[in-house]
């Protein structure tokens, strides 16, 4: 299927990151983490990335531009970006703002400091550190083929959906939160999204969203409209966006869950030195306004990616995707934790849009690399040695969290556009997750007992969803 020439053996585990058998347990219910606001002991702790000197400060509601600048004074603090207005739409509470510290000579300790001086305002809700997602790779160089859609061993089984007519996702929108994508790509050009009210290069933001050539999607690491950098960068994002969507049945390398019709909007924060928080909270931000602004049945993003501490920020912004029907998938993590024990995020937010996904190889064995979790991670999904879509122009085999997650965002968007052709309508965030949960493939291996377990559900991905529950 793919032309050994075009094909880059390399390993990257990102920490970014049929039918139900009769035994199958009953899930169990995520278990709830830290949800209120403050700044905790643990939330500067070494361990953890994050931007110097930066801050993000939520307010209160009704707090003035003129009392904004008196609480950040306190600590010497200005703003750098508004993040979410409080007028913005499906924005809950106050303005949510990036500042910087302009007398910071202490680094962590001060900016530990400054955050408490800050908290004490009467005006302020909470304020946290501006945390870093990144990547990590191995060297491991590992060549695969197409398994993880196959029915065989641990494949999600995306050809029965297929066999049963189900290829296209035609109307259905998805949020690729990652790095960009390589839009130009043959395998992936007639699936990514275009803004019509946008016109390309002129400079200006024509549909008024804030965001200035916003044509395929916006670049929040540069502030601009431009998702893909060129040469080799943007390795990762396009790599999961074949996965989720890269053309099928058109004689070229590869095929995504969804053979045809659906739409990829690239939000791109991680750049060569990872991702921030606030470029986070912006691009989730991004997405909700044009799911609004344009009434794009957007079902869900796929975010393969992690890292930081609880941020009460990216947990509001989660949550207001959890408000209008928009899934959250995400990689469970590589550092073969329990995450029970210790909380990956943002897999690990205790909401109910949040579908925490692991790494399974092609014998349907855990990953050596995957988290898992009882109550942590939903289920398992196809990651090691995944082949997609890679720039420039070729395709490489890689290994993560990462490569699964999109996995479960493809069958999220098929099943959504099997449910509206069977029944007329579409599915709310709710039945979608309870499809993917409830038609999952049951493995023994990962039910060691009642006190060993490796997911909420002991299930791995079963993307003929749209075959068996359409």
């Amino acid at each position: 299927m793919v032309k050994a020439a075009q094909v880059l053996a390399l390993a990257i585990t990102v920490v970014l990151v049929t039918s139900l058998a009769s035994a199958q347990p009953t899930r169990r219910a995520r278990r709830a983490g830290p949800n209120g606001p403050g700044v905790s002991d643990d939330a500067f702790d070494s361990s953890l990335q994050l931007v110097e000197d930066e801050l993000i400060v939520k307010f209160k509601p009704g707090v003035s531009k003129e009392n904004r600048g008196r609480a950040l004074g306190k600590a010497k603090a200005e703003e750098m970006n508004m993040l979410w207005a409080s007028d913005a739409a499906g924005a809950t509470g106050g303005d949510l703002v990036l500042v910087k510290l302009t007398d910071n000579k202490s680094k962590r300790v001060g900016m530990k400091a400054a955050a408490k001086d800050i908290t004490q305002d009467p005006d302020v809700e909470y304020v946290e550190p501006n945390y870093i997602y990144t990547t990590s790779q191995t060297n491991d160089p590992r060549l695969g083929e197409l398994w993880g859609m196959l029915a065989a061993g641990g494949g999600a089984n995306a050809t029965g959906a297929w066999a049963s007519g189900f290829t296209s996702c035609n109307d259905v929108v998805v949020g690729v939160i990652d790095e960009g994508i390589q839009v130009t790509h043959p395998d992936l050009a007639a699936a990514m999204w275009t803004n019509l009210r946008e016109v390309a290069g002129n400079r200006r933001d024509d549909d008024g969203n804030g965001n200035v050539d916003d044509v395929n999607g916006f670049d929040f690491v540069s502030r601009d409209g431009s998702v893909y950098d060129g040469g080799s960068l943007d390795t990762h994002g396009t790599h999961v966006a074949g996965t989720i969507g890269a053309v099928g049945n058109n004689g070229l390398g590869v095929s995504g869950v969804c053979q045809s019709g659906l739409k990829m909007i690239s939000a791109k924060f991680i750049g060569r030195r990872g991702g921030s928080l606030a470029d986070a909270v912006l691009a989730l931000n991004y997405l909700l306004d044009l799911k609004t602004r344009y009434n794009l049945n957007m079902v869900a993003t796929s975010n393969s990616w992690g890292g930081g501490g609880y941020a009460q920020s990216l947990f509001n912004a989660i949550s207001a995707h959890n408000t209008a029907g928009i899934l959250f998938v995400a990689a469970a993590g590589n550092d073969a934790r329990n995450t029970d024990v210790s909380v990956s995020y943002p897999a690990g937010y205790n909401l109910p849009n949040i579908i925490s996904v692991g790494s399974i190889n092609s014998n349907g064995a855990i990953s050596s690399f995957s988290n898992f979790g009882a109550n942590t991670v939903d289920l398992f999904a196809p990651g090691g040695a995944i082949l997609s879509t890679w720039p420039v122009n070729s395709y490489a085999s890689i290994s993560g969290t990462s490569m699964a997650t999109p996995h479960v965002t493809g069958a999220v968007a098929l099943y959504a556009a099997a449910h509206r052709q069977m029944r007329g309508s579409w599915p709310t965030a709710a039945q979608i997750k309870a499809a993917v949960m409830d038609t999952g493939v049951y493995d023994a291996a990962y039910d060691v007992s009642e006190v060993l377990r490796w997911s909420c559900s002991d299930l791995r991905l079963n993307a003929s969803i749209a075959s068996t529950r359409g």
